[in-house]
């Protein structure tokens, strides 16, 4: 057929062509719609800072997160453990230390002020001085020496005036870093240089706390316990997170470290430090999450903002209503990253996996079933001229710079939707427009369309196979496009119509269907049998869609103003034919096992039949497009909406898996 298609498939974005002929990507851009900022496992920070703020305490705070740990004391021997920081970001380099007071190297006093460096030859150090980080003049008075320390000449302790000044500094082009505790030059596995900064437990989670929060949120809320804000409760959950991740990964950095200082958790030794982080770190002092009080610190994993579901890791996902916090008229107290949007590029898409050739198409083909869309994204695929690329949620943010791996793609119908169709598990649906653009969610897999291709008349509707592996897309003039597994049987496109095609609906094995014009004129098709029609009748309205029943003998047919007309074994349950409508009928759904039937308005009006159960409708809804279609679902418990801009509106149990309204 050589038919292209843009579509968004549960998150499916992209153009294929029917009979296997991949086109290009229609649009410069991917637009994405996403939560949360980070990995989302174990606490959420901007969720935590929620919790505080509405009143929790930071135990609470800290047992909703890591359920089936326990808060616990660290013993004397734990707590009295020194930390090795590996400092990153002077990796490969030299070291270069100084001091405002004075302090040693490798035993050797250095006056307050001057700088030492030492310079990695071989496994071992030679040792310089100079009058500051810069020298210019340095003077050796070592060598030979093997990981080099520079110690202060007291360590200073959390909230002392006087921090600063006895801090070692280690010196970095774009400013020094002041740590509490020694500075030790080392190297790796491969011999590499490397720094470490060695110091006291709580003195290295006393600088993680205020690079990890924001020290304000200790200031917001109102009076908490302790005589402080209760926002003070999130600083505190996060010094106790912070103290036992650290102790739970000791020794487990690189064989040199035991933590690092960017990647690990955020340390920046002094920096940002302030009263109400010391505070939080010194009243949770030596508090871990342990399992039944078993003496082994746990990993407790946090990030920035779970987007209100936290993942699975080491700890069970739960709800995170704490992430949505936005105190009313407090500038910078909301959380920016619950939900956001982003726009990339296809280049950008192509330069990051050059083996796609050009990008045809992005399908999301798991979740991990927690929260809107299905939860964060666990696999993808990328569909190229060249070659597919299989992703993890995780790679394809990594790759394209999202905030998380919760994102579900939000590129609206180039025209407006005319029908919906849902997948025979329930489990998602598809949209598709006048030009035989397909939008789909959930489950509803792209298999083509006929968007691209010069049609002789609009796309009206479309339905799908029994396996839910194909569909067919049919037109006014009852042209039939098929996809998949959906085989051709017919259509009315070279005949003459007396009104055109507004519907279709298929046989229970999918080896036939129906076609229903707006007279009521029936044709079929397959192993479709006909049943009767109002072809030759004098309608007062035009008729709009058709259901079958499951046994495929029979069909109903709807008009308008609500009139049903039943053919076959499909029985009469009522209609609205002789009542007044706010709007007109636009479709209808029937009942499982044929018990009843649902009409849908113009207006998201619902009116239930016998079986079929009322779940809730958008009658009282101000809407921006009128609705076009309706579908239930599996267990008809439940049912979605269209609207012509690609809205959803789901009731009972139909789960919303997105939408297309632009």
């Amino acid at each position: 057929m050589g038919l292209a298609a843009l579509v968004v498939l549960g998150s499916w974005v992209g153009v294929a062509a029917a009979g296997g002929v991949a086109a290009a990507y229609p649009s410069a851009n991917i637009t994405l719609s996403g939560h949360g900022y980070g990995h989302g496992r174990g606490m959420g920070q901007w969720g935590a800072f929620g919790y505080a703020y509405s009143g929790w305490s930071w135990q609470q705070i800290v047992q909703h997160y890591y359920s089936g740990a326990v808060q616990a004391l660290t013993t004397p021997q734990q707590e009295g453990l020194g930390v090795r920081v590996a400092l990153t970001e002077n990796d490969g380099n030299d070291v270069f230390v100084t001091s405002a007071s004075p302090y040693s190297v490798d035993g050797v006093a250095i006056a307050a002020g001057r700088a030492v460096w030492m310079h990695q030859v071989g496994g071992a150090w030679t040792l310089s001085s100079a009058a500051g980080c810069a020298g210019p003049v340095w003077t050796p008075f070592a060598g030979g020496v093997v990981n080099p320390t520079a110690v202060p000449a007291r360590n200073s302790t959390i909230g002392e005036s006087d921090s600063a000044t006895l801090a070692m500094q280690l010196c970095l082009v774009g400013g020094n870093l002041a740590v509490r505790g020694s500075l030790e030059a080392t190297y790796n596995t491969s011999g590499a240089a490397r720094t470490v900064n060695y110091l006291p437990l709580e003195e290295y989670v006393a600088g993680v706390v205020p690079n990890e929060s924001p020290a304000y949120w200790g200031q917001m809320g109102g009076p908490g316990a302790q005589g402080q804000a209760r926002g003070f409760q999130e600083l505190e959950a996060q010094a106790v997170a912070a103290r036992s991740y650290v102790m739970a990964a000791l020794g487990s950095y690189g064989g040199y470290a035991d933590t690092c200082d960017l990647a690990c958790q955020t340390y920046r030794g002094l920096a940002n430090e302030g009263p109400l982080t010391d505070a939080a770190t010194l009243q949770t002092l030596g508090y871990v999450m342990e399992v039944g009080g078993n003496g082994v610190p746990l990993t407790t994993e946090y990030s920035s903002s779970t987007g209100g579901y936290t993942a699975p890791g080491n700890f069970g996902a739960v709800v995170d209503d704490g992430d949505a916090v936005c105190p009313p008229g407090v500038n910078g107290a909301c959380n920016p990253n619950h939900t956001w949007k982003a726009s990339i590029p296809v280049s950008t898409i192509q330069s990051t996996w050059p083996q796609l050739g050009s990008l045809v198409s992005v399908s999301i083909t798991s979740r991990n079933g927690y929260g809107e869309w299905g939860g964060r994204v666990a696999s993808m695929t990328l569909k190229g001229t060249s070659q597919d690329v299989v992703l993890t949620g995780d790679q394809f943010a990594a790759g394209v710079n999202l905030l998380s791996n919760w994102f579900t793609l939000t590129n609206t119908l180039p025209t407006p939707a005319v029908s919906i169709a849902s997948t025979p598990d329930g489990k998602g649906y598809w949209l598709n427009g006048t030009d035989g653009s397909l939008v789909g969610f959930g489950d509803a897999a792209f298999l083509g369309s006929t968007f691209g291709h010069p049609l002789a008349a609009p796309v009206v509707g479309m339905t799908s196979t029994p396996s839910g592996q194909g569909y067919w897309e049919v037109a006014s003039d009852g042209g039939i496009f098929s996809y998949g597994d959906a085989r051709f049987f017919g259509s009315t496109g070279a005949l003459h119509l007396n009104q055109p095609i507004v519907g279709m609906a298929r046989t229970p094995d999918g080896n036939g269907y129906w076609l229903v014009a707006a007279d009521g004129g029936i044709f079929s098709y397959g192993d479709a049998r006909f049943f009767g029609s109002t072809g030759s009748l004098l309608l007062n309205r035009p008729i709009v869609g058709m259901a079958p029943t499951p046994d495929g003998h029979g069909y109903w047919l709807v008009a308008t103003d609500g009139g049903i007309f039943a053919f076959g074994d499909a029985p009469f349950y009522g209609s609205m034919g002789s009542h007044p409508l706010n709007r007109p009928i636009v479709g209808m759904a029937s009942a499982v096992g044929g018990t009843g039937y649902w009409l849908v308005a113009s207006d998201g009006g619902i009116f239930s039949f016998a079986g079929s159960l009322f779940h809730g409708s958008a009658g009282a809804t101000p809407l921006a497009q009128p609705i076009v279609g309706m579908a239930r679902t599996a267990s008809g418990n439940g049912y979605w909406l269209a609207a012509a801009d690609g809205g959803i509106f789901s009731y009972g149990d139909a789960a919303f898996y997105g939408s297309a309204a632009g």
